[in-house]
């Protein structure tokens, strides 16, 4: 589950999910919803890797690369079809479409962020994109 909370030229994503991995599918689909409609795009796969020194640096990585992917091939992610997270690091092949993005991300911060795992077991994480 993800939602977004909207501030002066940015937006922060809050996720909660069961796993790690499973936040950060979550942020890659949240992602896309924020690109906009991307209907009648053409169907398109990128393998996408990012690494970082923890989980929430490497939540931003993971979203730099997306957007990146956005800016350069026009791609609006739509879900994840593998996932492999390890040692500060992930490899997964995300599916989507070549479109128009609605909007473009300026930058992924590291304003507010976090990722952690709760007592109760589930994970949680915040990220706000300049926008």
């Amino acid at each position: 589950m993800y939602r977004w909370q909207e501030h002066t030229s940015e937006v922060e994503l809050w996720i909660e999910d069961e796993t790690a991995e499973a936040v950060l599918v979550e942020a890659a689909i949240a992602l896309g919803d924020l690109l906009g409609e991307h209907a009648g795009g053409e169907p398109v796969s990128h393998a996408v890797s990012a690494r970082a020194d923890d989980l929430p640096a490497l939540l931003v990585e993971w979203l730099g690369e997306l957007v990146f992917l956005a800016e350069s091939d026009g791609f609006v992610p739509e879900r994840v079809t593998e996932i492999s997270l390890a040692d500060s690091s992930v490899r997964a092949t995300v599916a989507g479409q070549r479109a128009e993005p609605q909007s473009l991300v300026k930058g992924v911060t590291y304003h507010r962020l976090e990722m952690a795992q709760t007592e109760g077991g589930t994970w949680q994480a915040r990220v706000v994109l300049d926008v």
